[in-house]
This record gives C-alpha cells, structure tokens and sequence, in this order.
C-alpha cells in the first residue's frame, strides 16, 4: 500500500512539473514517464487513463496545500500567524509561482472533466472555511460559531468572499512580476487590504482558534 501510495505522490509530481512547463495539453504518458525517470508502463499501471492521472495530481496539489496550511502554528500573536496563512497562499517564490501556475491550469481543465469539477468546489469550500476562519480569529471571535449566536453587524461569507478574491486577484498579479518583486510589494499589499477591510474592529491580539485548515492541536506550543 504504501509503496503504491509513494508511486502515485511519485508520478502526480513529475506531472505538474509538467503541467507547469507545457499546461495540460503536455501531459502525456510519456511525458510523465519521462519527468518521472520511470518507463511508460510504470505510469499505467499506476494511471491506466490520462484523466485518471490528471484527477489524482490535482487531488495531491490540493491535499499538499493543505497539509502545509495546517502546519503553520497558530498560537501567539494572531496578525501574525494568519498573516503567514494568507502569505504562503501568495506566489511569493519559486515553488510557490509553479504551484500556482498547475492550479490555474487544473481549474481550467476542470470545465471539461465532472470530477475535476467536484473537486474544484470541495476546495474552495475549505478555502472560503478557511478565509472565514482568519477573518472572525482577526476580530477576536470564534471560528465556527452558529447562525443565530452570530455577530450580526458582520456579514462573515461576504468578508470571506471577498478575502478570497483578493487573494486569487492579488497572486494574479504577483504572478506577472519579476520574483524579487512580488516577494517584496505581495506582502505590503495583503497587509494593506487587511488593515482596511479585516481589521477594521479590534480584537485580541493573541489566541487560537479551532476548525478546519485554520486550526492544528499539533501546532500548539506543548506539542
């Protein structure tokens, strides 16, 4: 199993790297075949179709997206540890400019393919979990809390919404600058858009909350 497990994380990155050079029409079984340093028949007993692959490696850059999320700490001070959430979403380097550049390519192909599409929506249901949950951390409130307990003069979806598409909006543009660049303005930016629609209300400045991709009980200061 977990040598299966090894040679599908295998392949589904020699494929983005791939995608990454070539867009979706590049892949091939003996492009990836090639990426990998493994033989063609390798890449089908693994993927017997170009959809089943293209459907795993899409699923994988998702999964490590998230796994990377969750292992940011999340104690201390909490303008600066959902700071570094928004900010590794950001193509502020290399790995992260070519990871950014796949999912594009994979929401793009995901027009043509229903699972594709599914999973295209599950993720930006975690993100949107994801982007309300540093927006309430932010205001010092809960993470999850119940319609009907809910802060009222606060449309907490809308203000999810719209962090997300300024983040979306802002890698776009981060994307087309020189690296160094969007390294040094992406930051001041995102600080910038927060400052003028997040925290608008004060909250406390430390704390942690639970749930989904903002919260990690193995990132807590005892663990």
């Amino acid at each position: 199993m977990t040598d299966t497990r090894d040679g599908k994380h295998r392949l589904a990155d020699a494929l983005t790297r791939v995608v990454a050079r070539e867009g979706i029409t590049g892949v091939s079984v003996r492009a990836v075949a090639a990426e990998a340093g493994v033989s063609g028949g390798t890449v089908q007993h693994y993927f017997p179709t170009r959809a089943e692959m293209i459907r795993y490696a899409m699923e994988w850059t998702s999964t490590q997206v998230e796994k990377r999320l969750v292992d940011i700490p999340r104690w201390g001070e909490v303008r600066e540890w959902t700071g570094r959430i928004l900010l590794d979403l950001l193509p502020l380097s290399a790995d992260r400019r070519r990871e950014h550049a796949v999912w594009l390519a994979f929401v793009a192909h995901a027009d043509t393919d229903p699972l594709l599409a599914d999973l295209k929506r599950q993720t930006s249901i975690k993100l949107h979990e994801l982007y309300s949950g540093v927006i309430r951390a932010r205001r010092g409130l809960p993470v999850h809390t119940e319609k009907s307990t809910a802060v009222v003069d606060h449309d907490f979806d809308a203000d999810a919404v719209l962090l997300q598409s300024v983040v979306d909006g802002l890698s776009l543009h981060l994307a087309d600058l020189e690296l160094d660049e969007a390294a040094r303005v992406g930051p001041k930016l995102l600080d910038r858009y927060l400052a003028l629609a997040v925290d608008s209300i004060d909250g406390p400045t430390y704390g942690s909350p639970g749930g989904g991709w903002v919260h990690s009980v193995r990132n807590s200061p005892d663990r």
